[in-house]
């Protein structure tokens, strides 16, 4: 089996998208079934070992230069907010990409980035969320069009669709009226740079931030609306002052979208000493963060896996995060459920796991047996699967 795999996505800063193409390439590369992967890059193919090279120069903490709110990062989000700008976009990639794979079809091409190219191949596609449809006030307004307009051509066009949860396979299956028979869930996987760390194995890089481990609490993920970033801040707000004292909260995350607003209300409480905004956390020190901190909170409003608690669940931190969401598909036993939008029961629930070290050590280790039952392995080993059917 041939594999063609687009890998745009791995840009600096990494996205979800991104940290799951990367996993994904280097587990598929060790199968014997697949004889050869060829990766488009946005202008050319290259070899699967090449695009790997790359991603461990990242691993190792490069491409500073896209953290934040950079005026790098602003021009860009003006840009791709502009009229027709997706519409342009897409055209220039998927000329060049029929271009690049115009001997490429007997390769299986596998998009993991929601709109399929041209191919005349096999055709395997991954839409990781329907977010864009499901909260469009929170995406630029020529992304949601794009995408309303291109996702039904992608879903008729493709021999196969992956998601990574149950919960949006049942999405595609209810509102679009994919076959069932079409569509599997493959969940994600925590790599094996998160696991537990002792204070003495986080002191140097958590000290590099000005944080002591065990006494912080962690949030992780791109500063956006659907993230419920908002909700945490207020819900933090409403903790004792001593208890904000005694574990400060750290906010990290590279700048998304629609976020103007939330944005300048965490520059105010860094200012004013009530939370610390350490923008985006490299890869390289991401593992030590999540170790160190006493819990990790993870409310967002929707995600298609919610990859940052099950790493922090790796990592061995006790986990709050959002009920009724994807999350909940893999942690609802392991993890403490706040309801969306619930500010007040969740500054309860920060109360209670932070006075409450028993229930804290329960989680704890509950997360960590639970974690181990998702690796990238079993993700790419259940992928391969699905290309074996359209072949």
């Amino acid at each position: 089996m041939k594999l063609l795999l687009n890998t745009e996505s791995l840009v600096p800063p990494l996205t979800g998208i991104g940290n799951y193409t990367l996993n994904l390439l280097r587990e598929l590369q060790a199968f014997a079934a697949i004889e050869q992967i060829d990766c488009f890059t946005g202008n050319r193919l290259v070899s699967a070992a090449e695009v790997l090279a790359a991603g461990d120069d990242e691993a190792a903490g490069e491409g500073r230069g896209a953290l934040g709110d950079t005026p790098s990062v602003r021009l860009r989000k003006l840009i791709r907010g502009l009229p027709l700008a997706y519409r342009a976009h897409a055209a220039l990639r998927n000329a060049r990409f029929r271009l690049a794979t115009r001997a490429s079809r007997d390769f299986v091409y596998h998009e993991p980035n929601f709109i399929l190219k041209d191919h005349e191949g096999p055709c395997v596609t991954t839409i990781h969320d329907l977010s864009c449809m499901r909260f469009p006030q929170f995406h630029p307004a020529e992304r949601v069009a794009w995408l309303d307009r291109e996702l039904p051509r992608t879903l008729s066009r493709a021999d196969f669709i992956v998601t990574p949860s149950e919960l949006v396979r049942h999405e595609l299956i209810e509102q679009f009226g994919v076959p069932a028979e079409r569509v599997r869930a493959t969940h994600l996987g925590a790599d094996a740079r998160f696991f537990p760390r002792t204070a003495e194995q986080t002191q140097a890089v958590l000290a590099r931030h000005g944080l002591q481990h065990g006494r912080y609490v962690a949030f992780v993920g791109t500063i956006e609306p659907r993230k419920g970033v908002d909700q945490l801040l207020a819900a933090w707000m409403q903790l004792p002052v001593s208890l904000r004292r005694t574990y400060p909260l750290v906010v990290a995350g590279a700048s998304g979208w629609r976020n103007d607003e939330l944005m300048a209300h965490i520059q105010t409480l860094q200012a004013s000493g009530e939370i610390r905004y350490l923008r985006y956390i490299g890869a390289a020190d991401l593992p030590f963060l999540y170790s160190g901190a006493a819990a990790f909170v993870y409310p967002s409003l929707y995600e298609g896996f919610g990859l940052p608690v099950l790493e922090a669940m790796a990592s061995g931190t006790p986990v709050i995060c959002t009920a009724g969401t994807s999350m909940a598909e893999f942690a609802s036993e392991v993890a403490m459920l706040c309801e969306a939008n619930d500010t007040a029961g969740l500054a309860a629930t920060l109360h209670e796991l932070l006075e409450d070290e028993p229930l804290r050590e329960s989680l704890i280790r509950r997360g960590l047996e639970q974690a181990r039952l998702f690796s990238w392995t079993r993700c790419a080993r259940e992928t391969l699967e699905v290309y074996s059917r359209v072949t």
